[in-house]
């Protein structure tokens, strides 16, 4: 695996940083850019960091850069080779400039396995990061600024459909907890206040009618009153002149992974803040960004033990779930089970390999049609062997059978070699005159409106399937409101 990830606490990185504390001493370097600095340079990160063995595993964001390094055991040892990296790391980004740069370390020191061993490094993270902080603001002269921070993604950035690739559907309203609200012409000295006696709480949401307006950090407010003449100048105003005016606001019924991205794309003065969760725009609670992304660490492990190895595509629960989804959105929606004719026979005659391409291309073939159908909301999944389903919310089912097939014949030719086949043999060993595999597909239409389940919407399109298979070549059998008609391909 690449020390070099996109993402955080994946199980591999995880096998990773955990693997290399059973060896030697590990900790986690955080390092965290000041506002003279676009962003880490990324090519000059990788080269630096694939020369160095003692790096375990590394991520990047635009500001902040987390690092699992391997370190002596020897304390004297430890401290200077965590110089000499932090000298090296500064070097990469000055380039001859004064760019400020902070930096914090936290010793990995217990063995972990599993979950314990995310929830530890991610803490590990989070007390890394933060403390990278606080070296950033000594490094600046002078008062932290208040300026108006960089929004948060507009409203166009929003969570894909249910049961998309690499979601699990669960809901970011499933991980809310219930956060202080307060109104914004509080005084800070009472914020201030009530944190001291709520040691565990780190955010107030700053409301109106229920409408979340702003966010008030633990940290921040505490580095405003510590600054020179902090308490003269905050201490009697009240908090919406001090609060974060762009927090993360996400809908309950938006994804888990949507808000972890959201979440780890914003500025690093926000970086850690609580993600605030409403419903139909009411403030509901907020969700702290180590459960979101313990969360999305767990629903990885997940998706990847949810698709089919060969095809990479979902199948199984998802495919049911993404059914009962959309039946529950109650929206018209066209389901296509489609299957390959005579693939035993393919398979038997060409070899496992060569059946094993014949899956993978239909798998292609099938997801090409859809990719090109620009605004429709569609899924692909892979129930096993040579079945697959897909789902859209197209209303033309005849176009994209008549495509799904014209498709298929179009690329298949290459997989019989020299010469095309003329007959080729049933499930039973009967010689059938056919010029090898074909594809039926049967579609359930469903308007929205009337009763159905996952378990009808299967039994009619077995039967379905039926109909499109009675006729020779390629075919596509329709179920509108419980009516079948077949038409085979010209």
């Amino acid at each position: 695996m690449s020390k070099w990830v996109k993402s955080l606490l994946n199980p591999a990185c995880v096998r990773t940083i955990v693997g290399g504390s059973r060896e030697a001493s590990v900790g986690m370097l955080a390092g965290r850019l000041g506002p003279g600095h676009a962003a880490w340079p990324k090519k000059k990160l990788k080269q630096w960091m694939d020369s160095r063995s003692q790096i375990l595993w590394g991520w990047q964001g635009e500001h902040l850069l987390l690092l699992a390094v391997r370190l002596p055991e020897d304390e004297r040892r430890r401290q200077a080779a965590r110089a000499e990296l932090e000298a090296q790391l500064r070097g990469i980004v000055e380039d001859g400039a004064g760019v400020a740069v902070g930096f914090g370390f936290i010793f990995i020191r217990q063995r972990a396995q599993g979950q314990q061993a995310e929830q530890l490094l991610m803490e590990g993270m989070l007390e890394a990061g933060a403390l990278a902080c606080r070296s950033l603001d000594e490094a600046i002269a002078g008062v932290p600024k208040l300026s108006a921070k960089p929004a948060r993604k507009p409203a166009e950035v929003q969570a894909s459909g249910p049961w998309s690739e690499g979601e699990s559907g669960l809901t970011v309203g499933r991980l809310a907890t219930e956060m202080a609200a307060m109104p914004p012409e509080t005084p800070v000295s009472a914020a201030a206040e009530w944190f001291e006696h709520q040691p565990d709480t780190h955010s107030i949401v700053v409301e109106i009618a229920g409408q979340p307006r702003g966010l008030i950090t633990r940290d921040r407010l505490n580095r405003m009153l510590a600054s020179k003449f902090g308490m003269p100048l905050y201490w009697n105003r009240t908090i919406d002149k001090i609060m974060e005016n762009a927090p993360l606001v996400a809908e309950a019924d938006m994804q888990v992974e949507a808000v972890a991205r959201l979440a780890m794309e914003r500025p690093d003065s926000q970086l850690y803040d609580t993600v605030i969760v409403t419903e139909q725009g009411k403030y509901v609670g907020g969700v702290t960004v180590k459960a979101l992304l313990e969360s999305f660490a767990s629903l990885q492990a997940e998706a990847a033990r949810r698709v089919n190895p060969l095809t990479g595509l979902p199948g199984g629960d998802s495919i049911r779930r993404e059914i009962e989804a959309r039946i529950k959105m109650r929206k018209p929606f066209s389901v296509y089970y489609a299957d390959l004719d005579y693939f035993k026979w393919f398979n038997d005659s060409y070899g496992y390999s060569a059946g094993d391409d014949m899956i993978r291309y239909t798998a292609s073939v099938l997801g090409s049609v859809l990719n090109q159908e620009d605004g429709a909301d569609h899924f692909l999944g892979h129930i096993g062997g040579d079945d697959f389903i897909s789902i859209s919310d197209r209303p033309d089912p005849e176009a994209r059978c008549r495509t799904f097939i014209d498709r298929f014949h179009a690329g298949v030719d290459p997989m019989y070699g020299t010469a095309r086949p003329t007959t080729v043999l049933d499930r039973h060993g009967v010689a059938v005159e056919q010029p090898g595999v074909s594809l039926s597909i049967a579609v359930i239409r469903w308007d929205g409106s009337g009763a159905v389940s996952h378990e009808e919407l299967s039994r009619l399109a077995a039967a379905c399937k039926k109909k499109a298979k009675e006729r020779p070549g390629s075919a596509y059998a329709i179920s509108e409101a419980f009516a079948a008609s077949v038409e085979e391909r010209a």
